[in-house]
């Protein structure tokens, strides 16, 4: 499908794999943010359409896989969360915050952001780890065994607009943490821990969009 400038940004990281890598480029937000259009998006980053649109066919025209989210079904869509968000967000946020403690504790004297740094990042990993807990215990228990009843529905949908609500407080968490950072830029010089660091909170935020939009644009669309 050929992409076209009204089309949601949602949409498009749906139907063209490698479009999170050109929308991180351009600083456009594709898990909150995934409801406004092409148009709108390239008029705030300052991109030219043609040139994203060019790219997002470039690099898609790149990368090979078998996986079409239009083919999952609850089950597959719950596994995929599971096994492609949870079980990295459970292996790399400790250690994140490991790392951004002794950050803070060394550098923090001589370079006060990343004190900030810190006290952000334990905020995030907090909501995190409510986020997953509500998705583990309520949500998709809920959605594998749900019954068409009024109760179960208003549950689920409950569940989905506060999960909504939290990966939005997720987005501006991350937004903070690229504005501290200078987008997750290591000042020169800067010890190994420090500059791990930087690049684990980048790696980290492109996997929560990721995860965002799926959740929010896949998983429960398809309730």
């Amino acid at each position: 499908m050929e992409i076209q400038i009204q089309d949601t940004v949602a949409a498009t990281l749906t139907q063209n794999i490698g479009a999170d890598n050109v929308f991180g480029k351009y600083n456009i937000d594709f898990c909150c943010g995934g409801g406004m259009t092409l148009e709108q998006a390239c008029k705030e980053s300052g991109v030219a359409f043609e040139t994203l649109k060019q790219e997002i066919e470039a690099i898609k025209n790149t990368i090979s896989r078998d996986v079409k989210y239009d083919d999952f079904n609850i089950e597959d869509s719950i596994e995929y969360v599971r096994s492609n968000f949870h079980q990295y967000i459970e292996d790399n946020v400790p250690l994140i915050g490991q790392y951004a403690a002794k950050v803070a504790e060394v550098h923090g004297e001589d370079h006060d952001e990343v004190v900030e740094v810190n006290v952000v990042f334990m905020q995030l990993s907090t909501l995190l780890g409510v986020c997953l807990s509500v998705e583990e215990d309520q949500l998709f228990t809920r959605m594998t065994t749900f019954s068409d009843t009024t109760n179960t529905a208003d549950e689920i949908s409950t569940l989905t607009i506060n999960l909504a609500s939290n990966y939005k407080t997720i987005g501006d968490f991350l937004k903070e943490l690229s504005g501290l950072t200078d987008k997750f830029t290591a000042p020169d010089g800067a010890c190994n821990t420090y500059q791990t660091l930087y690049v684990k909170l980048a790696d980290l935020e492109q996997k929560l969009h990721n995860y965002m939009h799926f959740q929010m644009n896949v998983l429960f669309s398809k309730i």
